[in-house]
């Protein structure tokens, strides 16, 4: 079995269903590869082990406008699964005008979208970087803050049913690859053949996210993300209507990302094509 590491920076549906899809399916088994997770948060590049991909392509794209060399071979989702909140009593988003709305912490790119949100609906809240999901669901519910930006790990039917409201679905105005499989440009150019593997592995997974048989992915969201059994199927359509049955987003949408992250960040806009790269997913690329 050949080792390899997937680094991950929130273990939610946004960046790890292909993955969880592909060990209980046995996916990763059938093609020789033995997976070890790497919470890569707070660990620099340079702390990585070898042959590390990375599940956070949001972050692989302000890394590569940062001059660092990148690769994205695949793409699960392209409708970020962020989602604004307000608390009870909030139900619009002009009531955030004067608003407290808890937020991801100033690197994280959740941030740069949620402030690109609000400067498009000329709306200017206070923001409070919190560590993580659960931190910001807390300040929610407990009227600490008037709005907050949820990931996946509570998806919309949950959060709804304790009585706070869902303002907006981030992923509807913006259109940016946020996860998948990314790479440094020494794995992809160094071993081509174990990041087509990973690549088309992924796309595997992808296909058991909309099969009709819908078995593996009941399995999965139960078993290794906790959702409840209850709703599944709510969760289910919410999944399917975020990710990317492809596996890869077209060049004007990539184009349109670059753009949007590089103003978002104060950075310079790079061609798509230097940082995606799709040869493995798309017959005769």
């Amino acid at each position: 079995m050949q080792q390899i590491h997937l680094a991950f920076k929130a273990f939610d549906i946004h960046e790890m269903l292909c993955h969880a899809i592909a060990e209980a399916s046995g996916l990763y088994v059938d093609a020789g590869l033995s997976v070890t997770l790497v919470d890569a948060t707070f660990l620099p590049d340079e702390a990585l082990p070898e042959n590390t991909f990375h599940t956070t392509c949001a972050a692989a794209m302000t890394s590569f406008l940062a001059g660092r060399p990148r690769k994205i071979v695949f793409v699960a989702c392209d409708r970020p699964m962020f989602w604004l909140y307000g608390r009870a009593g909030i139900t619009s988003l002009k009531q955030l005008s004067q608003a407290r709305v808890a937020t991801f912490p100033d690197v994280a790119p959740p941030s740069f979208f949620l402030r690109q949100f609000f400067t498009a609906a000329n709306i200017a809240p206070g923001l409070l970087p919190a560590r993580d999901d659960n931190a910001r669901l807390a300040l929610l519910t407990s009227a600490s803050v008037d709005g907050a930006l949820l990931s996946s790990l509570h998806l919309p039917h949950e959060v709804t049913a304790r009585g706070l409201h869902q303002l907006a679905f981030i992923g509807e105005s913006l259109r940016l690859p946020s996860t998948g499989l990314a790479v440094d440009s020494e794995l992809y150019e160094d071993n081509p053949d174990l990041v087509a593997s990973m690549a088309k592995l992924f796309q595997q997974s992808m296909q058991y996210i909309y099969d009709a048989d819908d078995s593996v992915l009941r399995a999965v969201l139960v078993n290794t993300f906790g959702m409840s059994a209850n709703g599944l199927d709510t969760s289910i359509q919410t999944v399917r209507d975020c990710y990317n049955p492809l596996g890869y987003s077209c060049y004007s949408l990539l184009q349109r990302a670059i753009e949007d992250m590089a103003a978002a960040t104060g950075l310079t806009a790079r061609a798509p094509e230097d940082l995606y790269e799709f040869k493995y997913l798309i017959p005769d690329n």
